[in-house]
């Protein structure tokens, strides 16, 4: 039985949308797209229950999940200033 090492099309697009799932800004990005447009129609008149309180609960915790992971990434970088 011989084994074939190819690269798939399907698996390059797979890996490339794992990057792009696991990348802080994308999602800090996406959340802001989703969240801006969202408040601005809540603003307009705040008694009426509207589906952007739904998109508002969903996008929130993502936009501070995706900032948590972000200064992490900051923090736990080496300093390179102090030597």
């Amino acid at each position: 039985m011989k084994i074939e090492l190819t690269n798939r099309p399907e698996m390059k697009t797979l890996s490339l949308l794992k990057q792009l799932i696991s990348n802080p800004w994308i999602g800090a990005l996406a959340s802001l797209a989703i969240l801006i447009p969202s408040l601005y129609i809540i603003l307009d008149d705040v008694t009426v229950l509207r589906k952007e309180y739904i998109l508002l609960l969903i996008a929130f915790p993502i936009y501070l999940k995706s900032l948590k992971k972000i200064f992490d990434e900051i923090l736990d970088s080496p300093d390179d200033s102090l030597k």
